[in-house]
């Protein structure tokens, strides 16, 4: 192995994370202290790992584990004494470990001789000057609450002081005032203390939050990097080969500044890299790991990355977009209990659900990523968690050491231990301990302590540079390491699948591969493309030396027949119910309801049955679980039944779904149909509200909420009322019941409230603003949790919709041209995401039409919503939020992840555009820097507003036209997407982007349509768009109260409405492609609207 500089070794360190009171008992006061760690340094030395950090040893309160310092220059009693110290320290050194303590100087605890003095002291004087005092609460309100589940605001009030102070932290964690020189002067001693005895490195804790500045966030200040070039110049001047290390939470452009030019901080954390390869490997998909790499800039040349899976904290989301955590909370924390602040409380096999085969391929993944791979204690032996614990402590529980009491951490009684050992069942340290490993070579121990083995073995993991490749398939993973001499070829397959793959390797024609763990030679390379297969969730290191060196499921038959001896309803509990599953996988792919067309289903699994009503033909809801190949399991309601006389399946206006034909015992055929599409089940399903039941399935129950209103639209007396499907083959299934009550049943369903139950009942309660409102709440139950199956709400009469209201506006409007006035010459046009124009001359009001005035009402009504969503609450999944920079990071996030994906779909798909259309597009999109050019601005410039809770799905046809006025119905948010995601809080403009584009898509339908093709060419339809949408915008405006929403000023307000518009834009290109090929001009149009 190539010998790094040696003021360099933090660059070939792997790293051990240590909590000195979880790691071992010498003294039976079930605590963890420096003899019991000095007796386990053999099995450090024994694991591979050339470098300790420990977690905070000092005299503290231990409010928060100890980063609540009380005395910077000893240790806490309970570890030991200063002595024991040097003796561990000596210990690790004579076995080439190096040893990083923590440097926590941001705070320090409310009980530290600093603060007391602090508090006491007179406003102005020297003591008082050592913390941020101020007589208001006021001051930095820019500045995020970061443990906002635990803190209300950042300032205390001091009652010694009659003073408010400051706290980025815990509000026992009073922050140090960095603006005062005697502050540095005291850290500075501390430093040479620790330094002076041998320390090889400090982890600078909370190191972005050191200065606080008005107008600001209060992070990544100028301040706080002056002053680490000022220690880093210090320690330079006192120590040799030593280090710094940034704890800095923050994306890769603001955390690389940590290193300065090599003259702050030597390494820092890459937070944004960690939670990616999470989603990498249940996403299956390459793009998150490639993604946040490319958008780290490089750093000094003596400078490195620390990259991590796990630590003492919470699995960090901070440092992703919106839908990104709600994805990953979904994935990897569903428990309430798992969850903390912006993050997940959870060891690494826990994460995984204990597959050795996960776990395996995400330590391969952190060894081969750039960077030094930090692990935590137990991690390596695959411990459990107890998320019960409470705070962060379910991860820090004692190390396993054997199957004896206590894990074999400590001789004490039970009780007297900081805290309980793990007794799941799953991780059981009778069965998961270091003990048992070390005794068998195929455990998990043994295969972590050869990864870093072989890791130490190749600089080009250390100290290399990385370059990608992109082969076809996007489940690989595939970039070299190269250092030196050195080329590592790195394949990680994150796919539960095998997965084949091919790889252009001609630059190295003629060198042989070498596999390093078992040194398996593969064949030379030639010019060909490299055949590779890897198995589930594998991966290959391959060395590269100089020549003189050594699944989808098959469409089935409509019509296919089950064999029943009676009623249907057998096939749930027979084993024909398996042949009933893959029939329902063939049917469900032709269904308009079934959301993931494009992925391959591996299976369906009929996860709940209940009786709906029992006759000869019995009605059933069904839940399915779809599971897939490529992404996470779906499950969907379907209300089912059978039909024995074939003439009634096409009776109605829309003629029944078949989902298999049965055959009985006595010869006799039917139908098994889905229930929706007949009269008679939806008689059925209305009997259920009427009756009130709690109907039990074979694992869950189906439960009936009535309130007042139901009685008042729903008469089950009146035998004359007609009942009739509105809307069958959609996302969702209504049913009308006369002309009152409306039954929507939601297909596509998941374990949380419905979005439209929350906002309407909300809407309801807190406002005037008039909405249908809901009189039933169907809901299934399982266990702990809970779904919504459908909703009764009352029916509002109507003519139409707003879409077609428009659409038919827009055609009278070019039929009724004059053909004798020559058509106007294109003429510069300023969109409202360019430049607001408050006025609009006379004429152009009176070219828009009657349809105006539809617009100022559209608008009005738009803003009454979002009044009524934004209503003062102390319901804080509606209390209206600061749209933040971190907001605004994330929607930038989310928009470089949407032109990236849609570029990769441009290119993957073979789209047809007409030839200027084509070409422009593809110059757009083939320039990725240009494109995002467009929306950078919202990474610096503050924009201000609100966020709220937003309609989401926000276009003309979710708008009821009376005749004279508008209904903004259907709150339930985009329904491809997940319920959660759909709950995140948004700006305003996120509706209006979505009505905007529907005024795009309603003139592109009435342009198809060759009936209004003689007069079209005289209408200058991008005119008429960016004026109606100007209308639309300044009525919106204009409405008393909505300002108080919007952004500081007119060009934030268009800044932002751009971003929206373009993350608009590109959902509806991707699902165009997808969906609808010949509508695929629309939203390009808009595209290049945005873009030019």
């Amino acid at each position: 192995m190539t010998e790094v500089k040696q003021a360099e070794w933090y660059k070939d360190a792997i790293i051990y994370q240590i909590h000195v009171r979880s790691f071992y008992d010498s003294n039976d006061d079930g605590i963890g202290d420096f003899k019991g760690l000095i007796q386990k340094l053999d099995y450090i030395e024994f694991l591979g790992v050339n470098t300790i950090w420990l977690l905070p040893f000092y005299p503290s309160p231990l409010k928060d584990e100890g980063y609540d310092i009380a005395d910077y220059m000893s240790i806490n009693p309970i570890y030991g004494t200063l002595r024991d110290f040097k003796k561990f320290l000596k210990e690790a050194h004579a076995r080439n470990i190096r040893v990083i303590t923590e440097l926590v100087i941001n705070h320090t605890s409310s009980q530290h001789e600093w603060f007391i003095k602090s508090r006491s002291a007179k406003p102005g004087s020297y003591w008082r000057n050592f913390y941020v005092w101020s007589d208001t609460a006021e001051e930095y309100a820019d500045a995020r609450i970061i443990f906002r589940d635990f803190e209300p605001s950042n300032w205390t009030w001091d009652h010694v002081a009659n003073a408010y102070y400051w706290h980025r932290f815990y509000s026992h964690q009073p922050d140090l005032n960095y603006d005062n020189p005697a502050v540095q002067k005291e850290i500075f001693k501390i430093v040479d203390f620790w330094l002076g005895l041998g320390v090889d490195g400090l982890r600078l804790d909370a190191i972005p939050y050191l200065f606080q500045r008005e107008g600001t966030n209060c992070e990544n200040l100028p301040e706080t990097h002056q002053f680490l070039k000022k220690l880093s110049r210090h320690i330079t001047s006192k120590f040799e080969n030593r280090f710094l290390l940034a704890e800095a939470n923050q994306w890769p452009e603001d955390a690389v500044n940590y290193f300065g030019k090599g003259d702050e901080c030597q390494m820092a954390f890459h937070f944004p890299l960690m939670p990616r390869m999470y989603m990498a490997v249940q996403m299956e998909d390459r793009f998150p790991i490639i993604d946040i790499i490319e958008q780290t800039p490089s750093i000094p040349d003596n400078c490195q990355w620390a990259i991590f899976l796990r630590n003492h904290d919470e699995l960090t989301l901070e440092m992703v977009t919106d839908e990104e955590r709600d994805y990953m909370y979904r994935m990897y924390g569903q428990d309430q209990q798992m969850r903390i602040n912006l993050g997940i409380r959870r060891r690494l096999a826990p994460l995984m659900g204990g597959d050795r085969r996960k776990i395996e391929l995400l330590n391969a993944l952190l060894f081969s990523m750039p960077g030094t791979p930090v692990m935590y204690y137990g991690d390596e032996i695959g411990m459990g968690d107890n998320i019960y614990l409470g705070d962060r402590n379910g991860v820090r529980t004692p190390m396993q050491w054997s199957n004896d009491n206590n894990a074999g951490f400590s001789n004490a009684t039970p009780q007297k231990l900081y805290l309980p050992v793990i007794i799941d069942p799953e991780y059981n340290y009778q069965a998961v301990n270091v003990t048992l490993q070390q005794q068998n070579s195929q455990s998990l121990l043994w295969w972590m302590k050869r990864l870093i083995e072989v890791r130490n073995s190749y600089t080009a993991f250390s100290q290399g540079r990385i370059e990608f490749l992109y082969p076809d398939n996007n489940k690989i993973i595939a970039f070299y390491r190269m250092h030196q001499e050195q080329l590592i070829l790195v394949l990680i397959n994150l796919s539960r699948f095998t997965q084949s793959f091919k790889l252009d390797l001609s630059n190295y024609v003629n060198h042989s591969i070498t596999e390093v763990f078992g040194r398996t030679s593969f064949p030379i390379i030639t010019e060909a493309p490299y055949f590779f297969v890897l198995c589930p969730y594998g991966f290959l290191w391959l060395e590269i030396n100089k020549p003189d060196i050594q699944h989808s499921t098959a469409t089935a038959h409509r019509h296919e027949t089950l064999t029943i001896k009676d009623k249907w309803c057998e096939l749930l509990a027979s084993p024909e119910k398996k042949k009933l599953e893959k029939i329902l996988a063939h049917y469900i792919v032709d269904c308009r309801w079934f959301r993931s067309k494009n992925y391959a289903i591996s299976k369906i699994v009929i996860a709940d049955s209940i009786l709906i009503k029992n006759s000869a033909t019995p009605v059933y809801l069904l839940l399915i679980a779809v599971e897939f190949n490529d992404k996470e399991t779906e499950q969907y309601f379907m209300f089912v039944t059978a039909e024995t006389e074939e003439e009634n399946l096409y009776a109605s206006d829309q003629p029944a779904k078949i989902i298999c034909s049965l055959i009985s015992k006595n010869k006799k055929q039917s139908y098994l149909i889905d229930a929706m599409y007949t009269s008679s089940a939806w008689q059925d399903v209305f009997h259920i509200f009427s009756a009130h039941k709690i109907l039990s399935g074979t694992h869950g129950k189906l439960e009936v909420n009535v309130n007042s209103l139901y009685k008042k639209i729903v008469n089950h007396h009146d035998e004359t009322v007609e009942i009739k499907a509105l809307a069958v083959e959609q996302s969702n299934t209504s049913i009308l019941y006369g002309k009152s009550a409306l039954l929507k049943i939601y297909r596509r369903c998941e374990f949380e409230e419905n979005p439209e139950v929350e906002i309407s009942e909300f809407l309801t309660d807190n406002s005037e603003f008039k909405s249908p409102r809901i009189a039933c709440n169907l809901k299934y139950h399982y266990k702990n949790k809970s779904m919504t199956v459908g909703i009764v709400q009352e029916y509002i009469p109507n003519a139409g919709n707003a879409w077609e209201h428009t659409v038919n506006a827009i055609s009278n409007l070019i039929e009724q041209m004059d053909l004798s006035v020559p058509a106007k010459g294109s003429s510069a046009l300023n969109y409202p995401w360019q430049k607001l124009i408050h006025t609009l001359p006379k004429d152009i009001t009176e070219s828009l039409g009657l349809y105006a005035h539809s617009v100022i009402i559209l608008a009005e009504r738009t803003a009454q919503m979002h009044i009524a969503l934004a209503e003062e609450t102390t319901n804080k999944f509606f209390a209206a939020e600061h749209f933040t920079l971190f907001d605004q990071r994330s929607l930038y996030q989310s928009l470089r992840n949407a032109f990236i994906k849609t570029s990769a779909l441009f290119k993957s798909m073979a789209v047809k555009l007409d030839d200027q259309l084509q070409e422009k597009i593809n110059k757009h999109l083939a320039d990725k820097d240009g494109l995002l050019d467009h929306v950078k601005p919202i990474l610096n410039q503050k924009i201000g507003g609100k966020k709220i809770r937003c309609h989401g799905d926000y276009h003309l046809g979710q708008i009821l036209y009376t005749g004279n006025d508008f209904i903004i119905i259907d709150y339930e948010g985009e329904p491809n997407r997940p319920l959660s995601e759909r709950k995140i809080k948004r700006p305003p403009l996120k509706d209006i982007a979505g009505i905007l584009r529907s005024f795009h898509y309603a003139l592109y339908t009435v342009l198809n349509n060759k009936t209004v093709f003689t007069t079209a060419h005289h209408f200058d339809a991008e005119e008429w768009y960016c004026w109606i949408c100007h209308l639309f915008i300044n009525t919106y405006l204009e409405y008393p109260g909505i300002k108080n929403l919007m952004p500081k000023d007119n060009n934030c307000f268009s800044l932002l409405l751009k971003a929206l518009m373009f993350e608009k834009v590109l959902h509806e290109i991707e699902y165009e492609i997808n969906n609808r090929p010949d509508w695929l001009h629309v939203p390009c149009k808009g595209l290049i609207q945005l873009l030019e």
